[in-house]
């Protein structure tokens, strides 16, 4: 569009609004605006434009996230907010967009705006807590979330997020405590009840319990009640008392029926990836980054988190969670290849892919020369990864087979990005094609990742923990054998673990429930996925 004269981005406007293509309508003028700040003109057009096109942007945007786009949500919400940056609810709800597709500093600036102009809102001050744990600024969040409970006392959810901020410290007793008062003020809430039993384990209260199956029996098989019976399977497991794999099986059979997994898609955009990138990409080149980054990949519950913290042992090295930026980055970029008539990558495109990351990540940065994205699933962009950032270091992380499935399908993950994890056939069929794309990138990228087994780090974690300091271009020392004590926070389902020192005995927790799993372990064999491993 940069090339559009002005009287064809005022034609393109005008063709745009008359059929109700808001978006493309708000950023034709917007572009004329970029150019022309004072363009009595394009103000004009964009005032007349808002009337008509806020009900239509923030309908599509409410379709788009009930159907789960929550990126095309954003767009349309992106030109409502525009439209309308007066408006404190079309902001917040841009804001909260941001939020779920996991763009905490984006969310952060909203935030900022509306408190600027309202700075008791309850609301942007619960999101500006959130957006500040997305950026690792624990007490900064739980600062937000105290300045929002001095308006709303009563509102469970702010006590909630002191939770969740308190448990990713590592805080266990405040977290209880935070959740604890929660279900005081709603007591009848899956999601608290799950958040308290994750945290409390065996120390549930007797009272506690009853609460949680008396609210699962009147539930029944409501979607909503999966949180509900992920977390009874936690406290029953924890006790060691009957019945807790049968509440998994029933939160794993809701969650999935409140967000059905298509396995066609993933597959589709492994197929896509193989025929954009059947060789390896021409690096891009350009000035070394300021800030190097370390991808840590691998299917989720690998020990990707238990990497992270033994890099960030490196005071040169800031953790920084499992970010999104990649997902959306090259999401866009493939959006824009398939809708050419010759769908292949351009130089340009990678040049463009490696700025929306090199951005994102200083959006995230704190100074410090490196920095860790642990997304798990960016293992899907390893071959535009390397090509867009010649530079950064790869960690791909490998678990046996089994335990690593019975691990995905006993914890209740976040968002939509993990839908695979609802049974066992879906487990086992994503596990193929993990591997399958990584045959891809080790075929085209020799030596460019660097493997590490879970059995083998904690097995040998000074031998293996040096291997990994080689691979990253980091310095050894003792340190990294503490990882428990690395500062920062944890807001994955290893919050707990992550406090204990290293340890090799979680890989047989399945055999608990081994009678249970033998459909589990049957699906990984179907698929060919256990040859060589010993499951007897």
């Amino acid at each position: 569009m940069a090339s559009t004269s002005i009287e064809g981005l005022f034609r393109a406007a005008q063709r745009a609004a008359r059929a109700e293509d808001w978006v493309g309508a708000q950023e034709a003028l917007a572009a004329v605006q970029a150019r022309f700040p004072a363009n009595k003109r394009a103000a004009k057009a964009l005032a007349e434009l808002r009337p008509a096109a806020l009900p239509g942007l923030l309908a599509q945007a409410q379709t788009a996230q009930q159907q789960g786009e929550w990126a095309l949500a954003e767009r349309h919400l992106l030109a409502a907010a525009a439209l309308a940056p007066d408006l404190v609810d079309v902001v917040l709800a841009l804001v909260a967009c941001q939020l779920q597709l996991g763009r905490a500093p984006a969310a952060l600036a909203g935030a900022e705006r509306v408190l600027a102009q309202a700075p008791e809102n309850v609301r942007a001050l619960l999101y500006r807590g959130r957006a500040l744990r997305g950026l690792g600024q624990n007490g900064a969040a739980e600062a937000s979330f105290r300045a929002a409970l001095a308006q709303a006392p009563e509102e469970a959810n702010l006590f909630n997020n002191l939770g969740i901020t308190a448990r990713a410290r590592g805080d266990r007793a405040a977290a209880l405590a935070h959740y604890r008062r929660a279900l005081e003020l709603a007591p009848r809430h899956p999601e608290l009840l799950h958040n308290l039993a994750q945290s409390a384990g065996a120390e549930l209260s007797e009272a506690e319990l009853a609460r949680m199956k008396d609210l699962a029996r009147e539930m029944g098989e409501a979607p909503e009640a999966a949180p509900l019976h992920f977390g009874l399977f936690t406290a029953l497991d924890r006790r060691g008392a009957p019945g807790a794999l049968e509440h998994l099986h029933r939160g794993n059979r809701l969650a999935l029926k409140a967000a059905p997994y298509d396995f066609k898609r993933d597959a589709l955009a492994f197929a896509l990836a193989k025929t954009l990138l059947p060789e390896a990409a021409a690096p891009v080149t350009e000035p070394a980054l300021a800030q190097r980054p370390i991808f840590v990949t691998g299917l989720p519950r690998t020990g990707t988190t238990l990497v992270e913290r033994m890099l960030s042992r490196d005071p040169q090295v800031q953790p920084a969670g499992e970010l999104t930026l990649v997902q959306l980055a090259v999401g866009r970029l493939l959006r824009a290849v398939t809708g050419r008539a010759k769908k292949r990558l351009t130089a340009a495109d990678l040049a463009s892919l490696r700025a929306e990351i090199v951005a994102g990540l200083a959006a995230y940065g704190d100074g410090r020369p490196v920095i860790i994205d642990k997304m798990p699933l960016n293992f899907r962009f390893i071959g535009l990864i390397c090509a867009a950032l010649p530079e950064a270091r790869i960690v791909h992380m490998t678990r046996d087979p089994v335990a690593t499935a019975w691990s995905l399908y006993r914890h209740s993950f976040e968002g939509a990005g993990n839908g695979f994890v609802y049974s066992f056939e879906d487990i086992a069929r994503f596990m193929v094609l993990h591997r399958n794309y990584m045959a891809h990138w080790e075929a085209i990228l020799p030596g460019r990742v660097f493997g590490l087994s879970y059995e083998a780090l904690v097995a040998d974690p000074a031998g293996q923990g040096q291997a990994l300091a080689a691979a990253t271009g980091l310095d050894w020392s003792a340190d990294w054998l503490a990882p428990e004590a690395a500062g920062g926070q944890v807001l994955t389902a290893s919050a707990e673990q992550v406090q204990r020192p290293i340890y090799g005995d979680s890989n047989a927790g399945w055999r608990r429930y081994e009678e249970g799993l033998a459909p589990l372990v049957a699906a990984l064999e179907g698929q060919g996925l256990l040859a060589g491993a010993a499951v007897g």
